[in-house]
């Protein structure tokens, strides 16, 4: 059975509460320190943008990945196993998303992996870290065919743009956003899955690395007190 976390960016105020509590679930105060995350919040003037995994169905970084360190699981998550991994930095090169980063400090990739240690596969109530803290209920998991379905049915109701759906072959992060999502920051990426080939993150139109997306991150986070407002004025309304 695969699982998947749906978004829906409307009511995400950016606090960056994920971002803390993944954190703290998975021991990564260091490699946040290096500037390193597994899931950021980045707002800017267009929209919002969410920069994590997005646990694609037919991942390019275990297509590319020349040790097998990656790996894409029956249940959704896709893997790293430190063991195996070389350091070559390959993933980080060839994911279209452009999400893996590598910490140079604790010489290790760092990328979500949907909280896997939690055994949703096995328990029922398992869920995210992330999703299990988000104060405003902007991400929600649960089998990846009823989160398309929900997906759907809100995308109709609301006129909202699905993120992930076909992108990549699929993936098991599906994205609700008001604006085009390649207008706030994600990456146009080909619907079909692909084995290789290197698609750095275009934002508003220019190429960027990981490392400014986390940077603009937290600049961006700023705006959370005018984003936090729009959203009550928008639930008073």
């Amino acid at each position: 059975m695969a699982y998947a976390i749906l978004l829906d960016t409307r009511f995400c105020t950016g606090c960056n509460t994920c971002f803390y509590k993944c954190v703290q679930e998975n021991r990564l105060h260091e490699v946040a320190a290096n500037g390193n995350t597994r899931t950021l919040v980045y707002i800017n003037d267009t929209g919002m943008y969410h920069h994590r995994c997005m646990h694609c169905l037919e991942p390019t970084c275990v297509a590319n990945c020349p040790k097998q360190a990656l790996t894409k699981t029956e249940y959704g998550p896709v893997l790293w196993d430190a063991e195996l991994c070389v350091k070559c930095q390959t993933c980080v090169e060839q994911c279209p998303f452009h999400i893996p980063m590598y910490d140079e400090v604790q010489k290790k990739i760092i990328k979500c992996s949907m909280c896997a240690h939690r055994n949703f596969a096995g328990d029922k109530k398992a869920q995210p870290a992330c999703v299990e803290v988000c104060p405003t209920g902007a991400l929600s998991f649960g089998e990846r065919d009823a989160m398309i379905s929900e997906a759907k049915k809100i995308a109709a109701e609301a006129k909202l743009n699905i993120y992930g759906l076909e992108e990549n072959g699929g993936t098991s992060l599906l994205i609700l956003t008001k604006e085009d999502p390649t207008k706030v920051g994600y990456p146009q990426v080909e619907k079909s899955g692909s084995g290789g080939g290197s698609n750095p993150l275009a934002i508003g139109g220019a190429i960027v690395g990981a490392a400014a997306v986390i940077g603009g991150a937290y600049v961006g986070l700023k705006k959370y007190g005018e984003r936090k407002n729009e959203i009550e004025k928008n639930n008073k309304a």
